[in-house]
């Protein structure tokens, strides 16, 4: 005769299930991602199904204690991400149909958080050796563990999430403070994104792009310090940051037809002589800025605030194999879930600006800035000019010296474009 289960043993019978249904809808929304991507990774669409695939298959021969850390982490990071992102673009937009495996995003990461919590009501399994030495070495060993699988996890999961989810903060229009319009410009593939407009009352105007994870809501004081000087600003939200469609990349990998349309809008402006537009860009949008001006000659100069593409940045402080290796797994986990391909280093893209002015400011706080900066000098050339911002933060030179940052980014601004003005009409 059979005894009934127990309330615990009914509970703890639901780990599974839970597992399989949360692991499906994150897996579902990671695909959905690397097939949105004009350049789809067939090893990352077998990687996304394979490695969840796997830990399923393991789950249930691993210890409780893995499997409420696994559960948990994973769950509470594709929950994080799923709502900064996803759910809030859905409070602040509207629904959308890109957002519908986002949302599933949510709701597996609160499905594995249930079954790593529900592994707590599952029997313990009795230790293979009874010795206190051995129960200590084997603890030891599930620490060790622990820890190398913590850093997988945040590298091989959590970092590339991080590129690939921008929160998706409400932006106040009133945040600006400046008469503006707030517009959509067009991509060639029919994706609108979002930017503020300040029109042009000196003819000329500058494209400004933000950081990483970023939008135009942390631009207002680089637009305004830009608009006192009678310059048209167009303050562009990236792909799937901000208010704009699409998917984000932290990378900067989708940035390029974006800037492309941004300068299309900006060409058209009745108010803006189309050889006076310059590019003035902020962390990731310095890099992305300065990737544009490298085949694109429609801008005069470029102002790139703290850009250093990462595989830049290791060459400049001499970084290790781990580090090395590390930064390569990160870029090649965007990769996958993205579907799109990496960017490539500056450094070779540098000489294709000239003879365009280029003005590089890097924060004195951050050792690694100067030392990229004087690599993109170096490969730039005579015409790229740098300013070591003393004792500021990363993008933090309007903050720590506000009249001396205005000075020296908008002169600069004033002199290249006046230059570029003077050769449009000597041809």
């Amino acid at each position: 005769m059979t005894s009934n289960p127990s309330r615990r043993e009914r509970i703890a019978r639901l780990e599974r299930p839970l597992l399989w249904a949360g692991l499906a809808l994150v897996t579902a929304h990671l695909l959905d991602l690397a097939f949105s991507g004009p350049a789809t990774s067939v090893l990352g669409v077998l990687a996304i199904v394979a490695v969840p695939t796997a830990y399923a298959w393991a789950q249930p021969r691993l210890t409780r204690p893995t499997r409420i850390g696994v559960g948990v982490v994973i769950g509470l990071l594709a929950l994080g991400f799923g709502v900064t992102s996803h759910g809030l673009h859905v409070l602040n937009s509207g629904p959308d149909w890109r957002d519908v495996t986002g949302v599933g995003y949510i709701l597996g990461g609160l499905l594995l958080v249930a079954s790593g919590l529900i592994a707590v009501a599952a029997p313990r399994r009795a230790p293979r050796r009874q010795a206190l030495g051995w129960r200590a070495l084997h603890g030891l060993g599930w620490l060790a563990g622990a820890a190398v699988s913590f850093v997988v996890i945040a590298m091989g999961f959590g970092s590339p999430n991080l590129l690939t989810h921008a929160p998706r903060w409400e932006i106040r229009e009133s945040a600006l403070g400046i008469p503006h319009e707030e517009i959509r410009v067009a991509t060639d593939d029919g994706r609108k994104l979002s930017a503020w407009y300040v029109p042009s009352r000196n003819g000329a105007a500058v494209l400004v792009s933000h950081g990483s994870g970023g939008s135009r809501g942390r631009l207002p004081r680089h637009v305004r310090m830009l608009a006192r000087h009678g310059y048209g600003v167009l303050a562009l939200d990236n792909p799937g940051n901000g208010e704009s469609d699409g998917h984000a990349n932290g990378l900067g990998d989708n940035a390029q037809p974006a800037l492309d349309a941004g300068l299309d809008y900006l060409e058209r402006r009745p108010d803006v002589d189309p050889g006076r537009i310059a590019g003035f860009g902020l962390s990731l949008g310095g890099e992305v800025v300065l990737e544009a001006a490298s085949h694109d000659r429609r801008l005069a100069a470029v102002v790139a605030d703290g850009a250093a593409r990462p595989q830049d940045a290791q060459r400049a402080v001499h970084a290790g194999p781990l580090e090395r290796a590390m930064t390569g797994l990160q870029i090649q986990s965007v990769r996958a879930i993205s579907g799109m391909e990496p960017s490539h280093s500056l450094i070779g893209m540098m000489p294709a600006i000239a003879p365009r002015p280029v003005l590089l400011v890097a924060a004195g706080r951050v050792p690694e800035e100067p030392k990229v900066a004087r690599l993109y000098q170096r490969a730039g050339g005579s015409r790229v000019h740098t300013w070591e911002v003393p004792g500021a933060a990363h993008t933090g030179g309007l903050r720590k010296h506000p009249s001396e940052y205005e000075r020296r980014t908008v002169g600069f601004l004033d002199t290249a474009l006046k230059m570029q003005r003077l050769t449009l009409r000597q041809r």
